[in-house]
């Protein structure tokens, strides 16, 4: 008897832990036209059963062996359906979905897709865009991307150029949602007009070489092209704080409600920062506003979008000469050593790159009876220091938008914008009875 109940009991034990085995699933949920992972992308295997993607679009989960039916969903993309069987070895499901709205906007958005264009290009995703931009230029940023070489030039604030292929920024077309903002004289981008964008960018696109864009455009470098958040992405926001040395502090903030009802969206961003500059008198203060209005109308998507960065920041020449460098190699090839005094480096290679010979102090007095025999001076001794290369600029741009999706296999899109821009890059000086006395900040001079 007491080996019937012990055989039944070792049974029992063995059954348990056998039904107690489970097997491991992972992946990663991710866009399939950009390979963005989502983040809260649901993952379910059973009524009220399932899990959801971490800030990394990745999940996993523990379940007995068995085959189960995974269903895959995501705000604004097409669900999918995988079956799967769990065993003793871990199974790994990448899903890549498709999303519902972003077909109807690539047209227009110029987007080229991995194994369907023939042009090289490198997509920057938004984790990467926050986890390195640090306040700098968009272009510094793209610096490690194939092909591509940005320069902060003098060192002034927004300010940066780049080359993709060899090209320079006259042969580089930068659209932001399909729309060219290169300036329509010389062809450059003044990127100081963007500098908040990257709270509201979806992805960057680098195309090098002749690319996907249907715009006349003379991009024989590359194609840069800014994709901004809009109806097609879930709600969400970010509001974020930087400080760094030379006085610099930037606020920003970005939200995104996703669709709404009635077929609205609304995509906003700000910034405002301000700063010292690492090279002398090379101060910024700019501001930052982006607004965008989305609205579905039957299988038409109407959107307006207007933004603008009105700025201020001073600048220096791009061409140094070579005693910022090194004033010791200029003594040893002979150039004034009195002259060298207004820089900073005196033997040791690199202590004068912060130099700017572009700054100096003003003495400003006011004298009575202006243009009169008798006129003296008074209110003497006010100095102020002053950069006499100084860029203030605004160029607003509205843009409206209309998005047909006739059928799968025709889309119509037309686009309507505007840009108007003012400003100078030069110091004003009143004449009106003030007398300006200039001296360099190393070395005086009338």
């Amino acid at each position: 008897m007491k080996k019937i109940v012990l055989s039944i009991i070792i049974i029992l034990i063995a059954t348990g832990s056998l039904f107690a085995q489970k097997g491991t699933i992972f992946g990663i949920i991710s866009d399939a036209n950009t390979g963005e992972t989502l983040i809260g992308a649901n993952i379910v295997y059973g009524q009220g059963k399932g899990v959801s993607t971490d800030a990394n679009g990745k999940f996993t989960l523990q379940l007995p062996y068995g085959d189960y039916t995974f269903s895959i969903s995501y705000a604004g993309y097409l669900p999918e359906t995988r079956k799967v069987k769990i065993g003793s070895k871990p199974y790994q499901l990448d899903v890549k979905l498709k999303t519902t709205i972003l077909d109807e906007v690539r047209v227009v958005a110029d987007i080229a897709r991995v194994r369907e264009t023939p042009v090289a290009f490198t997509n920057v995703l938004p984790t990467r865009i926050s986890e390195q931009i640090a306040g700098r230029d968009i272009p510094m940023m793209l610096n490690s991307t194939p092909g591509v070489y940005a320069t902060q030039t003098g060192g002034g604030d927004g300010d940066a150029r780049i080359t993709i292929r060899g090209f320079s920024a006259r042969n580089v077309g930068v659209l932001l949602d399909g729309v060219p903002v290169n300036d329509m004289e010389n062809g450059l981008v003044y990127w100081s007009n963007w500098f908040g964008l990257d709270a509201v960018t979806r992805n960057i696109q680098i195309q090098r070489g002749l690319g996907a864009s249907k715009l006349a455009l003379p991009s024989v470098g590359g194609t840069i092209n800014i994709i901004t958040r809009g109806i097609e992405e879930r709600r969400g926001g970010s509001i974020k704080q930087e400080m760094g040395d030379n006085g610099y502090l930037s606020t920003s903030f970005g939200y995104n409600s996703g669709k709404l009802k009635h077929g609205w969206g609304i995509t906003a961003a700000g910034t405002y920062k301000q700063g010292d500059g690492w090279v002398d008198k090379t101060w910024t203060k700019a501001y930052f506003l982006y607004v965008k209005v989305d609205k579905f109308i039957g299988k038409h998507i109407i959107s307006f979008s207007a933004y603008g960065a009105p700025q201020s920041h001073g600048q220096r020449s791009y061409n140094m000469p070579a005693a910022c460098y090194s004033t010791k190699w200029a003594r040893e090839h002979g150039i004034d050593s009195a002259d060298l005094t207004k820089y900073k480096s005196e033997y040791t290679f690199g202590h004068g790159l912060q130099y700017n010979q572009h700054w100096g102090t003003i003495e400003e007095y006011q004298i009575t009876n202006y243009g009169k025999p008798n006129a003296d001076t008074t209110n003497r001794g006010h100095f102020k220091d002053k950069n006499e290369r100084i860029n203030e600029y605004f160029k607003p741009q509205l843009t409206l938008k209309d998005f047909w999706n006739v059928n799968q296999r025709l889309s119509i899109s037309n686009i309507a914008y505007m840009s108007i821009g003012s400003g100078w890059w030069h110091t004003k000086q009143k004449n009106d009875g003030f007398v300006t006395q200039w001296r360099n900040g190393f070395s005086d001079r009338i």
